[in-house]
């Protein structure tokens, strides 16, 4: 099973996001239910041992705040960008990565198609708790694991 830790906005940012990208044509939409911003893949992995690496790893970090912004692309890749309003964002994101096969580029996939010239800003909110997803096939996560913040 592959795994990662994402951030999934609150039902409010994915509406406010929703709102802007609807009536946009020729783009191949990621399902809503799929949105979310990955923080670290660790590819084909176990579980069992992973879990307890990811609450480890994030012992004492902050609640980031953070926002969406403008589209970008990788090839036909269609994202979200990510604003972060204070460094916590940096920090859980370094602490979550397993491996530096590629910078990291925090982003919510939005779709496939053609790059969109799209300026956005979506409602600040505060990451209250990051996921463990399991998938199996593209699109269909299964949460396993939650880490919330203290308050």
């Amino acid at each position: 099973m592959r795994l990662f830790t994402a951030a999934i906005p609150p039902p409010a940012v994915l509406d406010h996001l929703a709102n802007a990208l609807d009536g946009i044509d020729n783009v191949d939409w990621v399902p809503r239910s799929s949105w979310h911003i990955t923080l670290g893949y660790y590819g084909d992995d176990d579980p069992e041992t992973r879990v307890p690496w990811v609450r480890d790893q994030a012992k004492g970090l902050v609640a980031p705040t953070i926002s969406l912004t403008d589209a970008g692309n990788f090839g036909h890749t269609l994202w979200m960008g990510v604003s972060a309003v204070d460094s916590s964002f940096t920090a859980l994101g370094q602490a979550l990565r397993w491996n530096d096969r590629h910078d990291w580029h925090p982003h919510l996939t939005i779709g496939h198609g053609e790059p969109l010239e799209l300026a956005y800003s979506s409602p600040q909110w505060t990451i209250d708790e990051v996921v463990l997803l399991g998938a199996e096939q593209r699109y269909e996560y299964t949460v396993l694991d939650r880490l919330r913040f203290a308050a």
